[in-house]
């Protein structure tokens, strides 16, 4: 792997460990980091700048997330993600999402409402221009903010793996994002404008649905070929 210059600082506000994982996880995401890649202890030390401690710390969250796989003495790489994942994950994504939804919108003060829907209008200027990696970034953000709004602890911790997870199986799969996406957008805005728990979570099902079928017709029409591995959607 290139070893870039270490840009890590030791932050009052953070344990060394998490700073790690942030910077582990980006890299992961904008590929400085590969699927399948070995990962190598003093590598990652002359990288990182820190002690093999926080990096085995942020390494085993890292697994707890899928976004890589150890086998004592043998291996940690960055895991190679595989249909079946992207599909599993979209699923349980879809339904805490709705979830959050359901519960949060009705609860929603006008300052959090007020950030959601500017988050959306972001998320549609994103489609817009057909960025995936801002898409990705203000989809993250709605789910986040819809979860943390529902006040749920268990719902919050259950998420704490799924967010990265779903971001790097997104970002590393060609059908898992769509400019169509904005047009949950508006029936998203709206239940938010009236507080409408149920709708809300109906416009994300709507939206999982719709990415579902439009990730089904890609591999039929234009089979992917990635080192995804070709496994059918569980139904």
């Amino acid at each position: 792997m290139p070893v870039p210059k270490s840009t890590v600082e030791n932050s009052p506000r953070k344990l060394l460990r998490d700073v790690v994982l942030e910077k582990m996880l980006a890299a992961i995401q904008d590929g400085t980091l590969q699927a399948g890649e070995r990962l190598n202890d003093d590598e990652l030390v002359q990288w990182l700048g820190v002690s093999r401690t926080p990096i085995r710390e942020a390494i085993a969250k890292l697994v707890d997330y899928g976004l890589v796989e150890m086998e004592a003495n043998r291996y940690t790489r960055v895991a190679t993600p595989t249909l079946k994942q992207f599909d599993d994950t979209l699923q349980v994504l879809g339904g805490f999402t709705e979830l959050a939804a359901r519960w949060s919108v009705p609860n929603l003060d006008d300052g959090t409402a007020k950030d959601l829907l500017d988050t959306l209008e972001a998320l549609r200027s994103a489609a817009d221009a057909e960025d995936r990696a801002a898409m990705s970034q203000h989809l993250g953000a709605v789910v986040s903010a819809l979860i943390a709004a529902a006040d749920n602890d268990l719902l919050a911790q259950l998420s704490t793996s799924l967010l990265p997870r779903t971001n790097f199986l997104s970002l590393t799969h060609p059908t898992g994002l769509f400019w169509d996406v904005k047009h949950f957008i508006d029936p998203l805005r709206a239940a938010i404008k009236k507080r409408d728990g149920e709708a809300a979570g109906a416009s994300i099902r709507s939206l999982t649905a719709t990415v579902e079928e439009h990730t089904d017709h890609i591999r039929e029409v234009a089979p992917t070929e990635s080192t995804l591995a070709q496994t059918g959607r569980k139904r």
